[in-house]
């Protein structure tokens, strides 16, 4: 019996299916709430870009462990991947894109942990750029605490001005700034705290 589902899976994957059905990868996600704590029972599925633009949703869906693990032992998908987490009636949706071999060196793709959040546990925090240089660009933004995205693309490096962070947290505004005449980038590393209310931060460059 496993020998005729391993041939149907094979021939399905000749006809287009979006896996390459030789290399096994091994993809990794710790879900834990915003106290740290491992979350079990957590639902998520994986979806794969057919070449004609559809989508698979359905070859791969697992649960988290008792650890909050979820672990997928699958065909490496041939056009990149997506994670999802959007089946939870607590948690706010989370889809993790961008999932090929191009952000990982070997086919143990740990994305590490994610903290899952409550609607009632984000507010706002945005960075108000203040140009005063001509020759000076924000070339990154990186912030260093618990915070809420709903699309999160790996390696992505655009500057986002909006974040959606946990309530009652200190965290660190990390950025960069690039000098357009000498190529120059400084490195600059704020200390913040936010509470309930939204806080906006004027970045000067």
């Amino acid at each position: 019996m496993k020998n005729i589902l391993l041939l149907f899976l094979l021939t399905c994957i000749s006809c287009g299916i979006p896996y390459d059905g030789e290399t096994i990868i091994n993809l990794k996600l710790k879900v834990v709430n915003s106290a740290n704590e491992p979350l079990v029972n957590e639902k998520a599925f994986i979806g794969v870009s057919y070449a004609d633009n559809g989508y698979d949703y359905s070859t791969y869906k697992k649960t988290s462990d008792g650890e909050g693990f979820i672990q997928f032992n699958m065909f490496k998908p041939k056009n990149g991947a997506s994670l999802i987490l959007n089946e939870s009636t607590e948690y706010l949706p989370v889809y993790i894109n961008e999932l090929s071999d191009n952000n990982f060196e070997d086919l143990n793709w740990d994305l590490g942990t994610l903290t899952l959040l409550r609607l009632d546990e984000i507010t706002l925090f945005t960075i108000i750029p203040n140009q005063i240089s001509a020759n000076k660009i924000i070339y990154k933004i990186e912030v260093d605490g618990i915070k809420y995205e709903e699309q999160i693309t790996l390696n992505n490096i655009e500057p986002q001005l909006y974040h959606h962070l946990k309530k009652n947290q200190s965290f660190e505004l990390n950025y960069q700034i690039k000098n357009t005449t000498t190529e120059e980038i400084e490195y600059f590393s704020i200390p913040l705290t936010i509470v309930n209310d939204e806080l906006n931060y004027t970045l000067t460059f």
